[in-house]
């Protein structure tokens, strides 16, 4: 996974609606009903292990289940290419943070470590051969010994091979697998259609903003043009406003005539108007909208940059 793409998938996976759809899709909907996913939060990745070598995990943070204090430690690693002892180097990321939250005095003597949730996420295109459990890299003994050795699993995601699989499933981690298997421009416009609609509202604005930024990152791995990227990006951008403007019109009805809100809407508006008809007159729009923006205006306003097919058609409908 090239650098600039390793950086993008921790953007993603470090959003609420990832680690959300992770859990409920790949280790239960039980899990996910007891977790409270408001309280996500990303913690520091930097650990110092005994012989003083500086080690840095690429992504972890902590979700607090919703009955008691108990929280759970999420740890993510990104790779692009086989690692035949990545059992052994989460094993050791593990250990590192538990022993960094009894460093910092989080777990005191007496106490129960938290339950932590290792995952491997892979991209490269052959299939993942690595052991997933430390046990599976040491010699088979017999019995007695056999029961001291150590035994230690992390969830593998094989993004080509869930895409592979399921290619009809809508789940965040199953569309990003789709596209790492079929890297197309329109497969990639498809899925982020998709995906803006199962995530609406500004609440995902920073998600989106992670998803764009992935597929930036990505871009040159897969081959896509700098003209077809900016071509799709352009596409996905005016399908978005199109999506809020529509929101907009609907919230009109819902939360009144709010004057900080008719301000945010207005500017949304002229935005709209500037991306389908340009800046002149998204400029000649706002001069006549000076002093006349309440709520049911600008529900007509956006209505006739939905219908009207020119400049001169949306001023004419406006100015009427």
């Amino acid at each position: 996974m090239a650098r600039k793409h390793d950086e993008t998938y921790k953007l993603i996976f470090s959003q609420r609606a990832a680690v959300e759809e992770l859990i409920r899709n790949f280790v239960g909907k039980r899990l996910a009903g007891e977790l409270d996913f408001d309280t996500l939060e990303p913690l520091p990745t930097n650990r110092i292990s005994g012989g003083l070598v500086q080690r840095v995990l690429d992504l972890l943070c902590k979700v607090r289940f919703r009955d008691g204090w108990l929280y759970l430690l999420i740890l993510l690693e990104f790779q692009s290419e086989n690692d035949p002892f990545m059992a052994l180097r989460i094993l050791t990321y593990t250990c590192l943070t538990y022993e960094e939250l009894i460093r910092r005095g989080e777990v005191r003597p007496g106490n129960k470590l938290p339950p932590l949730l290792p995952v491997a996420v892979y991209n490269g295109r052959p299939r993942w051969r690595a052991a997933t459990d430390v046990n599976e890299l040491i010699a088979p003994v017999s019995q007695p010994l056999a029961q001291y050795l150590p035994s230690f699993r992390y969830l593998l995601l094989d993004l080509q091979r869930i895409g592979e699989q399921d290619a009809g499933s809508r789940d965040l981690v199953t569309s990003l697998g789709i596209v790492e298997r079929y890297p197309t421009p329109e497969n990639l416009q498809r899925i982020l259609r998709d995906l803006r609609r199962r995530f609406r509202g500004p609440e995902f604005a920073e998600f989106h903003q992670a998803l764009r930024s992935w597929v930036a990152g990505a871009a040159k791995a897969w081959q896509i043009s700098e003209a077809d990227l900016a071509g799709m990006m352009s596409i996905t951008e005016d399908e978005e406003m199109y999506e809020r403007a529509k929101e907009l019109r609907d919230q009109v009805h819902r939360d009144g005539v709010q004057q900080g809100r008719i301000r945010e809407r207005a500017l949304l508006v002229r935005r709209f108007a500037t991306r389908k008809f340009g800046a002149e007159t998204a400029e000649r729009l706002t001069r006549i909208l000076e002093d006349r923006a309440d709520a049911e205006r600008l529900d007509e306003v956006v209505d006739a940059i939905i219908d009207c097919d020119s400049g001169a058609e949306l001023l004419a409908r406006v100015s009427a």
